[in-house]
């Protein structure tokens, strides 16, 4: 550019300067801290020490666009043969799922055309359906809905996301009612080859307002050519809800960003800080094992015998393969001697190392890192209880969304057709729909670490409000209505027997339990 020459940035502050001056002083007090290398954020410098820090504007479903599946495959590998990896999966599924998510009607006589007792009975009556209906809860009969719980949060962290269409099949050969659930693999979940509608991204079709409208799902597993050899191209368009707004298809994944049509596996920030764990595992493993096969060296005076009885083996490029076993005995020619490689020190030891890899990844996945590799062995009650604490805080994000999006849809289709079949009686069932599927939805609980220190901690807070008894047996995955029924009948039995009951006393009576106390909380 010639010299006294204004760019064409320039001419246009000049231009908006006639409209705006204030916006075109601020405009080229930018121009001119750009020209001396300043930003005004520092993660946004360009320096010699981030030149190759690489970073796009892509939208969420850009930024996963062709490299999802590797994420998936990557992520599978990993839970088949990485054993913390396995370890982390069946960590999170045993405290989110453990023995399952089961719901507890609550239905509030305040909003529905119905006394006490009729809802208590209505109540009663919808957890039995739903006890009745779990083992029948797969449409293959493979699977109980706490299994089919399990697989969907073993799916959204293997491959993202859990997929299933909801089926109604015939109430035959025992099957009490026709709701029935097929899980099937994200994978099948694609856009079909020679379609070029803009509105179908991975196989999601979406209407204006970005809401799933129908699913795009092959008929069989593109990685099951060996089996179904031909088929896998074939594609069903299956509606994402049927007319009445029921879901038909089940699409649950954690949205991490605005517009995001398929998830991401749960793995996909520590993919490589586990791989590089297994391979610096490997060579401490290779370097030990190497260390321990040579016990002694033996020097002979003629080399023939010297190379007697050595391996002669090659592989299919000619190259010689050495074989080293525990305890092997080497013999030397004359002027031959062994000199071992000594890689130098990383300057932490291998226990070290394995722990600060360990501590990146709980930290990315939310988990201590006690969970994570299993050791309470250097962790006193406080440090163990504040670390449990802040994986129960995680936990509980994950299983309120598999109760969200997975199980109260269910639960509201499953009553829905067993009111139809008669077994409920809901006045007003079409208007109060809603109040009528109300639910409580009790999750495992999970044993207290100090049960005496967190029983009396959990007694005073009944005590002073702060929970109610149904909170407390919520919090260890426990019906607080069943306890108290089974309290009743177990008292009904001692006192007819004329033992001694230790349980909570009657109203107005002294006694063992909680109820009983009546003195303030500092006494």
């Amino acid at each position: 550019m010639a010299r006294g020459r204004k760019s064409v940035g320039e001419r246009l502050d000049d231009l908006i300067g006639v409209f705006s001056p204030a916006r075109a002083a601020r405009r080229m007090a930018h121009r001119n801290a750009m020209r001396m290398g300043a930003t005004y954020y520092k993660g946004a410098r360009q320096s010699r020490l981030s030149y190759n820090w690489s970073t796009g504007q892509e939208s969420a479903d850009a930024a996963m666009d062709g490299e999802l599946q590797t994420l998936r495959d990557r992520s599978r590998d990993l839970n088949r043969n990485n054993p913390i990896a396995a370890g982390v999966t069946s960590t999170f599924t045993a405290n989110v799922v453990g023995t399952g998510i089961r719901p507890q009607s609550r239905v509030d006589v305040r909003d529905v055309p119905m006394d006490e007792d009729g809802a208590r009975v209505f109540q009663r009556r919808a957890e039995r359906v739903w006890e009745r209906w779990s083992p029948w809860a797969s449409a293959d009969l493979r699977m109980h809905i706490e299994e089919i719980q399990d697989l969907a949060l073993r799916q959204i962290i293997e491959s993202g996301e859990f997929l299933a269409v909801r089926r109604a099949l015939a109430t035959t050969q025992g099957r009490p009612y026709m709701l029935a659930l097929n899980a099937i693999e994200p994978d099948r979940l694609d856009t079909p080859a020679r379609t070029a509608d803009r509105d179908i991204r991975f196989g999601v079709e979406r209407n204006q307002d970005d809401q799933p409208v129908a699913y795009h799902i092959r008929q069989t597993h593109p990685g099951d050519t060996l089996y179904t050899p031909g088929a896998s191209y074939d594609y069903k368009r299956v509606p994402a809800r049927d007319d009445a707004g029921r879901p038909i298809v089940f699409h649950v994944f954690p949205i991490l960003r605005p517009g995001q049509t398929r998830g991401i596996p749960w793995f996909a920030p520590v993919i490589e800080y586990f791989q590089h764990k297994a391979d610096y595992m490997e060579a401490v493993i290779v370097k030990e094992r190497v260390a321990a096969c040579f016990a002694a060296f033996i020097k002979k005076e003629s080399p023939y015998s010297a190379a007697l009885g050595n391996a002669e083996d090659t592989n299919s490029d000619n190259q010689r393969l050495e074989g080293l076993e525990p305890g092997m005995l080497e013999y030397l020619g004359p002027g031959e001697s062994v000199e071992f490689a000594k890689p130098p020190e990383s300057g932490t030891s291998f226990a070290e190392f394995m722990q600060s890899l360990l501590r990146i990844i709980g930290a990315a996945l939310g988990l201590p890192y006690e969970l994570v590799i299993k050791d309470f062995s250097e962790t006193s009650y406080s440090s163990a209880r504040a670390a449990l604490l802040q994986a129960y805080r995680v936990f509980r994000v994950w299983q309120r969304l598999l109760m969200r999006h997975l199980c109260q849809p269910l639960w509201e289709l499953l009553l829905e057709e067993a009111w139809l079949r008669g077994e409920l009686e809901a006045p007003g069932w079409r208007r109060y729909r809603w109040h009528y599927t109300r639910a409580l939805w009790l999750p495992p609980g999970w044993e207290w670490v100090d049960p005496l220190k967190e029983a009396k901690a959990a007694e005073l807070e009944v005590r002073m409000l702060h929970k109610t008894r149904a909170d407390v047996a919520a919090e260890r995955g426990d019906d607080w209505e069943a306890k108290a029924e089974q309290a009743a009948r177990e008292r009904a039995v001692m006192e007819e027997l004329g033992l001694p009951w230790e349980g909570m006393a009657k109203p107005g009576q002294a006694g063992g339990g909680a109820a009983a106390h009546t003195d303030e909380p500092g006494d």
